[in-house]
Order: structure tokens, then sequence, then C-alpha cells
């Protein structure tokens, strides 16, 4: 679910600007703009005839909306300075827009804020007179370069586990990307914390949802809207983020599940050494049957989430079966080493004319069953969270 949840929410909360009750009456932009020929190589559209145009514009409250332009200037190579002015009646987020060239995000926390675009520096403007902008600015280029180090060893361990690396270089990836997601997301919690404006906050939080866990995103939020209580836009993504919540779970409850209150057909199929393994061999131990194949991009992305449901209850009558619809057995006995999924694996290696689709009568995988020790099945499709959600309720009742 929480692959359904940050995808909705990455739309709903990275656009949504924070709007509290205090009047400001007008917020006014200054500064210059240095390096043109720096822009124009980085930006070829925006310098035209030695000029740029800078745009003000204020995003409205709750992100339904398109941007408001306030006000606009142009900008030679001569002269360089600019101003800019408009409205701002309540305390939320304004963009600088250099046609066709980089935005800046500000806050009107100060009615009057400097802002100087220099395109020879990594961080290509600087801002004076505004607290929230500044903390904005610090964690959007600090957020950059962790989530870009995060990915990187993400992208490392997926060649590592295709070219069929050893398991122990494979331990080390997998630590370090879960280290770099760690101190990512305990960044993000301490700027939560500390941000002087709920906007900046409310930001932080909009990123949070692609990596922080939905118990910890939603303590997150629940504490926001509580250190911030009249803040309308905070209490606002609170709503959204419920409906959104109740949304899938309606759709889950919607779902058509094929074998949940059933007894568990009968399947045999080889093992990896060409032995016959039964799905009725586990009787008596809760088992999860799980189907993939090491073609299938989404089941590889899913196989972390089932190795460390499988090292957090293994020692708990609990085991795992993973029926592969592969058509070789090279590639299949290769996903099994580079996944370290440490368990019994079969497949009569026929695609999708595998006995086990026939059987269960799917139709995409990944896809499991979870079966009780009587051979019922108790679950169904069970991915990301819900998978540990149903084997804690079952183990750590």
């Amino acid at each position: 679910m929480k692959s359904i949840q940050n995808r909705l929410l990455m739309i709903l909360l990275v656009a949504i600007s924070s709007c509290g009750s205090k009047d400001k009456g007008t917020l006014e932009v200054t500064g210059n703009i240095a390096n043109l020929d720096k822009v124009a190589s980085l930006y070829p559209k925006a310098v035209k005839n030695g000029t740029v145009t800078l745009f003000l514009y204020e995003i409205p409250y709750g992100g339904d909306l398109p941007p408001v332009q306030l006000d606009s200037v142009t900008v030679s190579a001569e002269k360089r300075s600019y101003t800019l002015k408009g409205p701002a009646k309540h305390t939320g987020m304004y963009n600088i827009v250099v046609l066709d060239g980089p935005m800046v995000p500000v806050v009107n926390d100060v009615s009057n804020i400097t802002v100087d675009i220099d395109m020879a520096n990594e961080r290509f403007y600087t801002v004076a007179g505004s607290v929230a902008s500044r903390e904005l600015q610090d964690f959007i280029f600090t957020y950059e370069v962790k989530i870009a180090g995060a990915e990187q060893t993400m992208a490392q361990l997926d060649s590592l586990k295709r070219i069929g690396a050893a398991d122990s270089t494979l331990i080390n990836y997998t630590n370090r990307k879960n280290e770099a997601i760690k101190e990512l997301n305990e960044y993000m919690k301490r700027m939560m914390n500390d941000a002087s404006q709920p906007v900046v906050a409310a930001f932080v939080l909009g990123r949070s949802a692609k990596t922080l866990p939905t118990p910890e995103f939603e303590t997150a939020l629940n504490s926001l809207t509580q250190k911030y209580a009249s803040d309308s836009n905070l209490a606002e993504m609170k709503k959204r983020y419920l409906a959104i919540k109740e949304q899938v779970a309606k759709i889950r409850e919607q779902q058509d599940y094929l074998w949940v209150g059933k007894q568990a057909p009968a399947l045999s199929l080889p093992d990896v050494n060409g032995k016959n393994i039964s799905i009725a061999s586990y009787k008596g131990k809760y088992v999860l049957v799980d189907f993939w194949a090491s073609w299938c991009k989404p089941c590889r992305d899913e196989n972390p989430n089932v190795v460390a449901a499988y090292n957090k209850f293994k020692d708990k009558n609990f085991a795992i079966l993973g029926v592969s619809l592969d058509k070789a057995k090279e590639p299949w006995l290769e996903a099994i080493k580079a996944d370290q999924l440490k368990w019994t694996h079969v497949s009569d290696l026929a695609y999708w004319d595998s006995k086990a689709v026939s059987v269960f009568g799917f139709n995409g995988i990944p896809y499991n069953i979870l079966i009780d020790p009587d051979g019922k099945v108790i679950g169904e499709a069970l991915r990301g969270e819900e998978l540990h959600k149903k084997l804690s309720e079952i183990f750590l009742k």
C-alpha cells in the first residue's frame, strides 16, 4: 500500500503551499543576476539579446490551482538588478522564475527578501532577510545530494545483483543502501521538527513521502498538525491523506480474492535439484507461496521485502515456497542467489504455461498466498507493509 500512497502523496503534497493566518500585506523581492554568460550556457533559451526575464509567482493554497503571476521584470547584463512585487496576504510559498531558466522558491516570512542569482556558483542563488527561505534552500540542495547518493547506491546494488556478485558484496551494498535511506529520513525528520515556518515543514513532509516508512510518515504528519494546530494547510494535508488512505483500503477490500477462506489447492513442482515439492508438505506450518520470476522487475523489487519478512519470522513456524515462472534454469538460479532468497524454490520452467498458473488462476506477478497450518488460505496478494502487517498479526499477538 505504501507505493500507492507515495505516488499519490508526491502529487498531492509537493505542490501544496502552506498558508498561515498572519496578514503580510505585500512581498518585495530585490536582488542581482550575475554571470549571464553562465545562464546562457546552462539555459540557452533564457538569455535573449543580453537580457533575462524574471517572474514572481504565488503558489496558491491547496495545490489545486496553477501558480498566479504577480509581477515580471526584464534584466539586462549591464543593469543586473531587479525588483519584483506582489500582494502577499498570508505566509506561503512563492517562486521567482527565470523565463526558460531556473526557479527559486521563497517563503514570505518577511515582507522584503533579497535573492541574488549567480549561475557561476553551485548553489545558484543566495537569500538574505528570510530565515524560512534560507531553510528551504538548505533543505532542497541537501536533499538532492542525499537522495542522489541513495539512488546511486541502489543502482549499484541492482547492477551487482544482475552480474551475480558474491553474497558478501550484496550484503555490503544492501547495508549501504539502507544506511543512506535511513540518514536521509533522519535528516528530513530533523528538518520538519526544526523548521521556523509550517510552510517549510510541509514542503519537507511532501518530500519525505518518497522514502519515509508509512508509520513514521503518519507520526510526522500528526506531530506537525498538532504543533501547528491553526495552520489550515497542514490540516488539509492530513484530511487529504486520510481520504487517500481510506480510498486505498476500500480498493483492497473490494478486490476479488480467489483463495482467501478456501483450502489451498494441490500443487507439486520440481525444485532446483529436480525433486518434486508439494504445498501439502508444509502442512503444520504457516507458508507463504510466492509466485515470481527472474525476468519480472516488480518481483525483483519486492524481493527485499519478502526477504525481510522471512528473516523476521522464519523461527516462528513460518516458511516460504518460491514458485517461479521462469523459462530457463540459469537466470532463475542466478536471481535466487542475487536476491538472497534462502528458502525452497520450485518451477516447471514453463513461463505462463506453468502448472502453477492454471491451478491458482492468477494473471500477474508478483502474487502470493498465505496458508495456515491446516492448509487454509488466510491471505492473498500481500505486498510491502501489508505482508509484514499480516505476519505480525499472526506471530506477534
